[in-house]
């Protein structure tokens, strides 16, 4: 188990290994290694994708077509008409093969004139509860499996979409930063209190952000760290690029701004993903507007109102969000109930975003933290 290199193309492969890393259950190897082979650019991409999302679905291996799909819709812009088609018929197969779980259900939590899609996953024989919710670019679907997981240990999980993921922004619901209100929202609904709540990717700014206003959160877990959404932003900026941009945002130079990023954007593929999905979440018309939005997602002063116990996850070649951001919350995070952080290395197949390749070894350190932090 690891990190596979599949094209030339790291954004690729890392969307690869998403679903690599649930092995037979969400893929067949065989295909996705065919499909990876013939996967040269943004059009080869989607037709593989969206060719074996087809396939799978036709053969009935409705939870293969749901991953299938969403590889297909991950790149598209949203004035692509092929971006919703494949949303929709990812989220369709993911719900024929959720429906065969009888442990699984869904509720609508109403929310600013609209409602937020919840998952609920009840355990058997439950011990606690938790809420989860992913970040910047997930609709809960794609988290089936390794919430089963979870699951499966004795929690109820409650994952919800807030805005800017996944229903909740087809509702009109845009990216937002004070990420208190939606979780604040679903604990009132659900009656939850002495709750865990796990962020996943840009979810672990949204986890400690709520955290550290909603004192009903007793364990809260950033898997992985994010601390400042603009300088994790401009982190894949060429370096001589990140310090005249800084200089240009603080002086305001909007156009300026936006012919420097809509260059950049065109020689790199993650800038251009990154930027133009953002613009799409946020509701923002241009990079310059995009990027004083991500302004607001920082957790600078914040730090010191997190009192619960805390779990920091990273990647030690997390090619997302810089790994000083992980240093920066375990020096500033000082008045936390306890404090516990982890950064997981190649050597364990761990060392990617959100430990893609290897995410059996985060679920397994959130599960021994949890128990070890509800023991004492």
């Amino acid at each position: 188990m690891g990190f596979r290199t599949l094209t030339s193309i790291m954004q690729f492969d890392f969307q690869i290994n998403r679903i690599l890393t649930y092995g037979d259950k969400a893929c067949v190897e065989a295909e996705v290694i065919g499909a990876s082979g013939r996967i040269t650019d943004m059009k080869s991409w989607f037709t593989e994708w969206y060719r074996l999302g087809g396939k799978a679905q036709g053969e009935g291996r409705f939870l293969h077509a749901g991953y299938y799909y969403r590889l297909a819709e991950f790149f598209l812009t949203e004035r692509d008409e092929f971006k919703q088609r494949s949303y929709e018929r990812s989220v369709s197969n993911f719900h024929r093969a959720m429906s065969r779980d009888e442990s699984v259900r869904t509720v609508h939590v109403p929310y600013e004139g609209t409602t937020m899609k919840v998952h609920i996953y009840e355990a058997a024989k439950e011990k606690s509860s938790m809420v989860v919710f992913g970040g910047y670019d997930s609709f809960i679907e794609e988290f089936y499996l390794s919430i089963k997981e979870i699951c499966e240990s004795g929690y109820t999980v409650y994952v919800f979409e807030g805005p800017g993921q996944g229903e909740s922004l087809k509702k009109g619901l845009k990216f937002e930063h004070e990420w208190e209100k939606p979780v604040s929202v679903i604990l009132d609904f659900f009656n939850l209190a002495d709750i865990t709540v796990i962020g996943i990717s840009w979810g672990g700014y949204f986890a400690l952000r709520a955290a550290a206003f909603e004192k009903r959160i007793t364990k809260v877990v950033a898997y992985d760290i994010l601390h400042d959404g603009f300088d994790c932003m401009t982190n894949p900026f060429p370096p001589l690029v990140k310090l005249p941009v800084k200089i240009l945002f603080a002086l305001r130079q909007k156009r300026i701004i936006n012919a420097l990023i809509r260059g950049l954007m065109k020689k790199k593929l993650i800038i251009d993903w990154a930027v133009s999905h953002g613009q799409y979440i946020t509701g923002t018309g241009n990079p310059y507007d995009f990027y004083m939005n991500l302004k607001k997602h920082t957790l600078k002063g914040l730090e010191d109102e997190i009192g619960c116990d805390v779990l920091l996850l990273a990647g030690e070649k997390d090619h997302y969000i810089p790994l000083r951001h992980y240093h920066t919350l375990m020096k500033k995070i000082t008045r936390a109930n306890s404090l516990t952080g982890r950064v997981f290395t190649k050597a364990e197949g761990g060392e990617q975003h959100c430990q893609i390749g290897n995410h059996g070894i985060a679920i397994e350190y959130i599960r021994t933290w949890i128990e070890e932090k509800s023991a004492v």
